[in-house]
């Protein structure tokens, strides 16, 4: 009899093991399976990355109003009237992808002293216009840089993939007195977001001539 019970408890003790032995496996396989995902984003959002160059490409005048309508010719000019006054900055923006595939846009605050008729494009590379003429007033935020764009993924071929783009920056010329801008400044301030959070940005300044 005692023999029996002895057989028993083991037989329990051995049907308990068991249990417990595949509850150690099941919530082992589980955890392994969650910190597998966890490990797979991390690792997604590691390879996810963007990078900004803003370049001075014609840059270093105190601006003196232009026309609108004068833009481009000065912009060929190198950013100088036909006096060689500064008419015009210009920037050239390189947003780059070594990661994977990216859905980007652009946008840039203007902080101003000083001065009303502040106005900016933006071209793209073949020297297209991205982002019309758009007029800047006051200091604002979040003002486009054009739609947004995408950059494929240069994961493939490990080569980043680009886009360029051209910012000018100029005092727009109206038919009255505009001694109100002399001596005024700007900056600006250039950022890109993917839609995945990243986000990069690069300052820019610029002054109004005053004494024209």
């Amino acid at each position: 009899m005692e023999a029996k019970e002895k057989k028993g408890f083991l037989l329990m003790i051995y049907i308990f093991s068991i249990i417990i032995m595949l509850f150690g496996i099941t919530f082992s396989y589980f955890t392994a399976r969650t910190r597998s995902k966890n490990n797979a984003l991390d690792v997604k959002s590691g390879r996810l990355s963007l990078g900004l160059e803003v370049a001075s490409k014609y840059t270093g005048y105190s601006l003196i109003p232009l026309n609108d309508s004068d833009v481009m010719k000065a912009y060929h000019n190198k950013c100088l009237d036909d006096n060689g006054m500064g008419a015009c900055s210009a920037y050239d923006i390189i947003v780059t992808n070594d990661s994977a595939r990216q859905d980007v846009v652009g946008s840039i605050n203007f902080d101003i002293e000083h001065i009303s008729n502040l106005s900016y494009l933006v071209l793209d590379e073949e020297e297209n216009v991205y982002q019309n003429i758009t007029k800047i007033e006051k200091s604002t935020n979040n003002m486009p840089l054009g739609s947004n764009f995408i950059l494929e993924s240069a994961l493939e071929t490990g080569i980043p993939t680009k886009k360029k783009f051209i910012l000018i920056i100029w005092l727009s010329n109206f038919d009255y007195n505009q001694a109100e801008d002399r001596g005024g400044n700007f900056t600006a301030s250039i950022s890109y977001n993917s839609i995945y959070g990243q986000k990069l940005s690069s300052t820019v300044s610029g002054t109004e001539k005053g004494d024209n």
